[in-house]
């Protein structure tokens, strides 16, 4: 167990009264400036001191207002940066790591064609002769590809007359044949059977004769046996003609004509082998052109692009614009940290954006909003843009457009919601303003005309219920309202209070106070609604009022305050504070006094026996 010493347990003790004092003596002050920025602002400041309660015939310190009836915008305040309406992207255009050789100066006005950045451009001119060299070796190629498919046409062309040629002949040989040569077979073996059996009949007739003319005793026997012989002869001579016309008919014939037609179908086939062939040789000449061109369509494109890279490598302005480096818009970047500006020798990476040139002829102003405003925001809506590089001066501005998506307070406000707000800025031609200014943006949502208002200061709230105090004696009494709209500085009372009524413009102390419950009755006609325990229940707020720090935690909403619901978003600086006259009296620390319930975000199912609850400042 650890023992502390006497000692350090009074320092502390000293050191925590003495920061207590300190406290009290800043809220004792804010307090003080608070009226007195009141006072100055005219609050009453032509008030008559007269005797009486809570109207305007009470006499009115710096510390106090008088409702009454007037006209005012409801402005929510937010802050961004400027940017330009049309810019332009200046990408390294090389498809290779490049160094920087010549640089325009960044913040100068470029016009149309003026050079802004020269890269080195030696190694892509050495690519460049080499791929000449390839280039040509494969335009001979190409030639050659291109000689040897037209031979192969003209050869194909010979080949087919060849093989069509041998066809004609083989089919008029066959012809021939068919029409000549067996007719002239067929007449041949006729004439000889004829011939024969002419000769056979002539040495018939003879024989018999010789035979009559034996037997008479005119001839020989041996002349009768050679026209016997004859005879013979002549039937044997027959026979063969006979036998000759049979065969021709029966084998010679078929066999001749199976040849003739062999011949033709030889041919033929010829000529579809030679066609074939033909095709064949040819498609592969084609293709052996086909891919040469390929070839050399590659390189001459490669050549080509390269020689587009050498051109690129000059970047000249596309029109008008300031030249911004893209490394000074990129320092919070995530490389962590500044690389330096963009200078002569620096390696360039492909595509890497090297500048950008913004048109600022045509300024927009991008702010963020919370998501609770970002309902009421709507294209045309007004606006004044305060830009303090530009000498703080105030421009009108219209609202152009809001973003889709809510973007988060990232790591420092996981729970922030905001939306981006385009403003048109109306400044043509003014050229002091500049991209990635800072800016605070007042953008009009309502105007309430001619309605009863108190200092913004000067509303409170006890759970659901809005209210005012008012003067009653020498100390001041809870009176509910009915809330309306409300701006940075005022509130519009739409019921509880009438015109001259007096309200306090400040945190009552706790003996100022006149603790007393809610005249439920009251409450009812000013549309609160009353639980079954007879407290007041949260509800809607009334129509065309935003509750302070919608859409924010509890702790924000108090630091913020009613009307201040822009801030900068992730990594932009706090915007302007305003007067302590103008901020909302929530922005300060609130002394705990009791009252007769808690706040609605708080209010347990039950009551507690003693109520301690905080009043909140609107």
């Amino acid at each position: 167990m650890t023992h502390r010493a006497p000692g350090s347990d009074r320092a502390r003790t000293a050191r925590h009264a003495r920061v207590r004092r300190r406290v009290v003596g800043v809220l004792a002050g804010a307090a003080a400036l608070t009226a007195l920025l009141a006072a100055m602002a005219g609050w009453g400041a032509n008030a008559q001191p007269r005797a009486g309660g809570g109207r305007a015939g009470a006499a009115l310190t710096g510390d106090r207002a008088v409702a009454e009836r007037t006209s005012f915008d409801v402005v929510t305040t937010s802050s961004g940066e400027l940017e330009a309406r049309e810019r332009i992207e200046i990408r390294s255009p090389l498809d290779q790591e490049a160094t920087i050789v010549q640089i325009a100066a960044e913040g100068i006005w470029a016009k149309k064609g003026d050079l802004l950045m020269q890269l080195n451009t030696d190694s892509l001119q050495q690519k460049i002769d080499d791929e000449s060299l390839r280039l040509r070796t494969e335009a001979a190629e190409l030639g050659s590809a291109q000689t040897a498919f037209n031979i192969q046409e003209k050869d194909n062309e010979a080949n087919i007359r060849q093989g069509q040629l041998k066809v004609d002949l083989a089919q008029l040989a066959l012809q021939q044949w068919r029409e000549g040569d067996v007719k002239k077979k067929r007449q041949d073996l006729t004439l000889a059977i004829d011939r024969a059996s002419l000769e056979l009949d002539r040495l018939a007739e003879r024989f018999l004769r010789s035979r009559e003319l034996l037997e008479e005793g005119f001839v020989s026997k041996d002349e009768c046996d050679r026209d016997e012989v004859s005879y013979i002869e002549a039937i044997s001579a027959y026979n063969t003609a006979v036998l000759a016309r049979d065969v021709y008919e029966q084998y010679e014939l078929v066999m001749e004509e199976k040849s003739k037609v062999s011949d033709v179908d030889e041919a033929l086939a010829n000529l579809e082998r030679i066609r074939l062939t033909a095709l064949n040789e040819l498609e592969n000449k084609r293709q052996r052109l086909e891919a040469q061109k390929e070839r050399a369509t590659i390189v001459e494109r490669r050549l080509r692009k390269l020689e587009e890279n050498r051109a690129a490598a000059t970047i000249l302005a596309p029109s008008d614009g300031l030249v911004v480096y893209a490394t000074s818009m990129e320092r919070n970047s995530w490389r962590g940290g500044s690389e330096g500006p963009l200078q002569i020798g620096q390696q360039v990476y492909p595509n890497q954006l090297l500048m950008i040139l913004p048109n600022t002829t045509e300024m927009m102003a991008a702010v963020r909003v919370s998501e609770s405003l970002a309902g009421r925001v709507r294209p045309g809506q007004t606006a004044t843009v305060r830009i303090d590089a530009a000498g703080a001066r105030t421009f009108a501005a219209t609202v152009e457009g809001i973003g889709v998506m809510a973007e988060t307070g990232g790591w420092r406000d996981p729970n922030l919601r905001e939306y981006t707000v385009r403003l048109a800025i109306h400044s043509a031609g003014n050229s002091d303003l500049k991209p990635a200014m800072r800016c605070e943006a007042n953008i009009t949502l309502d105007t309430v005309t001619d309605a009863l208002a108190v200092p913004v200061q000067g509303v409170f709230s006890d759970g659901p219920v809005h209210f005012v105090y008012t003067p009653e004696g020498s100390r001041f009494k809870r009176t509910p309202i009915k809330l309306g709209r409300r701006s940075d500085t005022r509130a519009e009372i739409i019921s509880g209070l009438n015109p001259g009524d007096v309200v306090l413009i400040r945190e009552p102390t706790p003996g100022e106070i006149l603790t007393r419950d809610w005249d439920t009755q009251v409450l009812t006609t000013l549309g609160y609604k009353i639980g079954a325990d007879g407290r007041p229940v949260a509800g809607g707020p009334p129509p065309g009022m935003v509750p302070p720090g919608a859409g924010q935690r509890p702790d924000r909403a108090r630091r913020e305050g009613a009307g201040r619901e822009g801030r900068a978003g992730d990594g932009a600086r706090p915007a302007p504070q305003k007067p302590a006259a103008e901020k909302p009296a929530a922005e300060k620390p609130v002394a705990e006094k009791p009252t007769t319930e808690p706040p609605a975000a708080e209010t347990p199912a039950a009551t507690p026996p003693t109520p301690t609850p905080t009043t909140q400042r609107q």
